[in-house]
Formats: C-alpha cells, sequence, structure tokens
C-alpha cells in the first residue's frame, strides 16, 4: 500500500507542475482598480509609514475618490493638465532631509538604489508615485463611470503631436512638479551616461558638454553643484548584480571611471521646479 500510495502521490505532483500560466484578460473593472489601489496605500503605510507619514491623517478611500474624480471622463489623449492637484495635495508627506532623489534614465537601477527609502526616495517612494508605479490607467467618456476597462488601449507615455496630454503623463508631471517643490537639504539625481542623450546633448562623463551645459543652469540660479562619476556605492551595487564583468575587477578610484557610465549630482538645497523653467 506504501509503494502504491507515493506512486499516486508523484503522479499527481507531475501532472499538477505541468499546467502552464494562462494570461488574465486585459479587461479591468474600476472596482479591481480600487480594490488595487487600496490595497497598495494600505501596504505603503505599514512598509513605509512607521518612518516617514509619522501622525500623518491620509485617508486612502478619500485618496482614491479623488483619483476616481480626477480621472473619470478624461479624454484619452487632451487630459486637464491641473486634474491630479487635489490627489497630489492630499497624499504628500514628510520625507527625510538629504533623501531626496532625481533621476532619468534609470528607473529599474534607481528603484534598487534607493532601497525602498532606506537610502534615498525617489517619487516612487513616496505614497503619491507608489500608488501609480507600473499602473495603466485613463479615462473613457462612453463608460458608465468614465473609466477605461481596458488599461492597454491607454497612451501611456506613448506620446506624440497626435496625443500630447495622457492619464499617466500628466499624472507623472504634475506629481514630480510637487515633489521637487518639497525638496530641500542636499538633493541628489541620477542619470545614465551610457545612453545618449542623458541630457539634452549627447553626454558621456561629468565633463561631457552636456552635463557641463545642465551644471551652468544650476548655476545660474545661484546654487553650486557637484557631479561624480561612478559613485562608489552605485559601482559596489552594479558589480554585485554582474560580478563576471571585466569592470568590476577595477576597484581603484583612478580607474573607476571605466565602469558603466552612471553619475550623480549633488545639488545643495535648490528647488527643481525652478531650475528647469
Amino acid at each position: 500500500m506504501a509503494v502504491v500510495f507515493k506512486s499516486i502521490v508523484l503522479e499527481a505532483i507531475f501532472v499538477v507542475s505541468s499546467f502552464a500560466c494562462v494570461e488574465r484578460s486585459s479587461r479591468r473593472e474600476t472596482a479591481e482598480w480600487r480594490e488595487l489601489f487600496l490595497g497598495k496605500c494600505l501596504l505603503y503605510k505599514q512598509d513605509y509609514g512607521p518612518k516617514i507619514l509619522c501622525n500623518s491623517s491620509i485617508d486612502c478611500s478619500d485618496l482614491w475618490s479623488k483619483v476616481k474624480l480626477a480621472a473619470a471622463y478624461q479624454p484619452k489623449c487632451n487630459f486637464s493638465i491641473s486634474a491630479y492637484e487635489d490627489f497630489v495635495t492630499a497624499s504628500q508627506h514628510f520625507v527625510p532631509e538629504n533623501k531626496f532623489l532625481f533621476w532619468e534614465g534609470v528607473y529599474p537601477f534607481v528603484m534598487w538604489y534607493s532601497n525602498s527609502g532606506n537610502k534615498y526616495y525617489t517619487i516612487s517612494d513616496t505614497l503619491t508615485g507608489y500608488l501609480f508605479d507600473n499602473i495603466e490607467w485613463c479615462g473613457n467618456s462612453s463608460e458608465h463611470d468614465g473609466i477605461e476597462k481596458y488599461p492597454s488601449t491607454c497612451p501611456g507615455y506613448e506620446l506624440g503631436p497626435d496625443c500630447q496630454k495622457s492619464a499617466q503623463s500628466v499624472f507623472w508631471e504634475t506629481a514630480s512638479l510637487f515633489y521637487a517643490r518639497h525638496a530641500y537639504g542636499d538633493v541628489h539625481v541620477m542619470l545614465n551616461a551610457s545612453i545618449s542623450p542623458a541630457f539634452p546633448t549627447d553626454s558621456e562623463t561629468c565633463s561631457s558638454e552636456s552635463i557641463k551645459n545642465l551644471q551652468g543652469r544650476f548655476t545660474e540660479k545661484g546654487i553650486s553643484p557637484s557631479c561624480i562619476d561612478n559613485p562608489r556605492d552605485v559601482q559596489m551595487l552594479m558589480c554585485s548584480e554582474n560580478s563576471s564583468n571585466s569592470n568590476c575587477r577595477i576597484t581603484s578610484g583612478a580607474n573607476r571611471s571605466m565602469m558603466t557610465p552612471y553619475f550623480i549630482f549633488q545639488i545643495l538645497c535648490f528647488i527643481l521646479l525652478n531650475i528647469f523653467v
């Protein structure tokens, strides 16, 4: 009996493990988005709350009401530039001094680097951005509640002459500006110099023309910026994931520039909003 029973169990395990995953329908009801939103909000309060929400009275249900009101019935490619202001204002909270991190072109790495606020806070490490990170959405005037039920049909960030203001692009623009207005202390910007351009014109290192241009714009505002090629902590983090890379055998400070070019600006006490206008 023991031998037969064991055979049956092994066969059952084999059958279960042979099933392939079936992709879900791309349809998402508004109620599902609400559950996802509220779940992320509560999870954020649990994971980040003790460090930065303090005695904040942020109400997840109230935030959802503001988001739904902002998105409902909005045109997919001409989203109102002011629609998210109530939500963004209501979701603001404390971020520690010297922890603000802005970035361009390095999303997967910068999220790893920020370490969920343990090292720095990107916009996606704040409640405002966390609730929308990796989420697709838009309005649809033909739906009874004004929300698109097939998020994959929303324009996202693929903007062009015929679609310049999508729900997602307007949200991140609004949220980033609000976040920048609250930046204080040492503010950091991470760019990826291995892509072109890293900042408006061709870039390779801190001494490149485009980065000098960026530094000049800070200086015009009375801000003294500093730029670091391949910061040591960034280098070590990259090598921990790709230790076989020949560049990871280079550890001396003099040879650090041979690493894949990432660099950080450390900008003292500036408000990003006023720099890029």
